[in-house]
């Protein structure tokens, strides 16, 4: 790869002197950008700012050299000392338009600058054929992807420019992109970058949120059922174990609760003030779902009674909204007065 790198320098010179021979009233130039997909995949795109005819066989490369800027250990693990890029899921795939596959390959490299960078190589020798390229129009050259996003991906600058200073030369004598070939002798070191650095996309997590409702009005020594629903109001479905503690006040007795999967302790009966908790092995609630559970409890007074409770579990990571307290249940006699009738 350095004897390779070492030789781009050498044919720079070569190409920039022939290059005015092929008639283009000004130096054309490509551009470059990484982009992060939804699909989860790097695709690498360049595009030029004049057209070239396959007719006059103009669209041949000979390389490229595409350099990229990664948090360290994006592209092999922090503490690798070989230019390997162990990190890639699969490889590079190869997306160039080209109507002669086969005759070139993609290869990859990676240098740690620091402790908090690295730079990943991606260069391609062998002679692909472009058909026509029109100006402005976007050229794929591949895809990759890397096994987890840890943070930004982003072009190498030759020079500084509108998206930051130049960056610090390393391995590949400051070659950001090195194009040539194309209109035969064209060679590129550095233009410019038409997007913006990648961004990880943020991960889908669940959020869960809890209601109580209880029936109005009630009676001493007369059971009555809360409708406990757990709520999931994030991106993602919940993971994991889900709990939900009650606090039950004086006035009332838990006799039982849960089912579909959920289970309360202690077992009733038991009389508050205590707290139940109850809990849900992995009911993996989906984004913007629900799951409810019943909850058997006995007034043994009058008077207005309530309860609250706090979910928790489920990896989700917003605790501020996991609270929720049922409406008031108002305990009367149960005795009537009815209507009285004068003698």
């Amino acid at each position: 790869m350095r004897k390779l790198l070492l030789g781009f320098s050498m044919l720079l010179g070569l190409v920039l002197s022939k290059s005015s021979a092929y008639g283009q009233g000004s130096t054309p130039h490509f551009s470059y950008k990484i982009e992060l997909r939804s699909d989860g995949y790097y695709y690498a795109t360049m595009k030029s700012d004049v057209a070239y005819s396959a007719s006059s066989n103009q669209t041949t490369i000979s390389t490229i050299q595409y350099t990229l800027v990664a948090p360290i250990g994006t592209f092999a693990p922090i503490s690798a000392t070989s230019t390997s890029m162990t990190n890639l899921v699969g490889g590079v795939e190869d997306l160039l338009p080209s109507t002669n596959a086969g005759n070139y390959i993609w290869s990859t490299q990676r240098t740690a600058l620091n402790t908090s960078l690295e730079y990943g190589y991606f260069a391609l020798t062998g002679s692909p054929i472009l058909p026509n390229i029109v100006a402005g129009v976007e050229i794929p050259l591949f895809r990759f992807r890397t096994q987890a996003c840890i943070g930004s991906i982003r072009m190498y600058r030759n020079v500084a420019d509108g998206t930051g200073g130049a960056d610090t030369p390393k391995l590949n004598s400051a070659n950001s992109i090195y194009l040539s070939g194309i209109n035969g002798a064209l060679s590129e070191s550095y233009k410019d970058n038409y997007g913006t650095a990648t961004v990880c996309p943020t991960p889908p997590v669940s959020d869960l949120t809890t209601s109580i409702s209880g029936p109005s009005t009630g009676t001493p020594s007369t059971p009555f059922v809360y409708t406990v629903t757990v709520n999931n109001v994030g991106s993602g479905a919940s993971t994991g174990s889900v709990s939900e503690s009650f606090s039950i006040p004086t006035g009332l007795t838990f006799n039982s609760g849960g089912g579909s999967g959920w289970t309360c302790a202690p077992t009733g009966p038991v009389a508050g003030p205590t707290t139940i908790v109850c809990t849900n092995s992995s009911p993996n609630i989906p984004a913007s779902g629900s799951v409810s559970f019943p909850l058997n409890v006995t007034p043994t007074t009058t008077g207005g009674i309530a309860i609250s409770g706090i979910v928790s579990g489920g990896g989700e990571t917003n605790t501020s909204n996991n609270s929720a307290t049922s409406n008031t249940t108002t305990v009367g006699c149960g005795i009537s007065a009815g209507v009285l009738s004068k003698l």
